[in-house]
């Protein structure tokens, strides 16, 4: 199933869920950002399942789902999709931390 197009992002952190920007999928590329941020990585997905692996690099105040103030850091979500939407967990590699929700909608296709 293509997961091919332009999502919106969401994470659910301890304000519940917040708009985290937009992220693009194409032939294994996932390129994104927000108002503070911006993101480039890759995908791969196989029947409903996805992993998507992203480095992340704050261009504005930063202010990480994780409570850090890191202005440049890895993550990985992995999660299950449908043509319209997706959702899984994100986590950081580099570190032991409970992983957060995420959901994505698909807006356009490419």
């Amino acid at each position: 199933m293509a997961v091919t197009g332009i999502w919106t992002v969401e994470y659910y952190g301890a304000f519940g869920w917040e708009n985290a920007g937009v992220l693009v999928l194409e032939k294994g590329r996932a390129v994104g950002g927000g108002n503070n941020h911006f993101s480039i990585g890759t995908y791969e997905s196989a029947g409903r399942s996805i992993t998507i692996n992203l480095t992340l690099e704050y261009i504005g105040k930063p202010r990480t789902l994780f409570g850090e103030k890191q202005r440049h850091f890895d993550i990985e979500l992995h999660g299950k999709h449908t043509l319209k939407s997706m959702e899984g967990t994100v986590n950081r590699p580099d570190k032991k931390v409970i992983p957060l929700q995420f959901r994505m909608t698909r807006r356009a296709p490419l």
